[in-house]
């Protein structure tokens, strides 16, 4: 698990440091939200392809998530255990907890109605 978020990590690291649009609040509708990410990718895909040097990075510059100094760089063998199921959960609901507070703060922000306090 850590090996692969660190690597999902790193992606988004990068593709925000490219892609202005991934570090602003969106003020798309979802459905081209949701379309975003993968026509970034296919960009950077299509770039680095034919131009890799438009896109030097430094590895340097970009914060991996290293979680709670587990195995960094080791998969697991077989399914999760049960501490390991609840810090997942956790983590879910803590990333969810500041997704919402962000989202009610980008209302205020735009002088919008905070959803639920209505």
């Amino acid at each position: 698990h850590a090996c692969l978020r660190n690597i999902v990590e790193h992606i988004f690291g990068v593709m925000k440091h490219q892609w202005c649009i991934l570090q602003l609040p969106p003020e798309y509708a979802m459905e081209v939200q949701a379309r975003i990410p993968a026509a970034l990718c296919a960009i950077h895909n299509f770039i680095h392809r034919y131009d890799p040097a438009a896109f030097m990075v430094n590895d340097d510059d970009f914060e991996v998530f290293r979680g709670d100094g587990g195995d960094v760089g080791e998969l697991a063998e077989g399914p999760a255990d049960r501490t390991e199921q609840q810090r997942a959960e956790q983590r879910r609901k803590a990333i969810t907890a500041e997704m919402w507070d962000d989202y009610c703060a980008e209302h205020i922000r735009r002088g919008l109605p905070v959803p639920g306090q209505q």
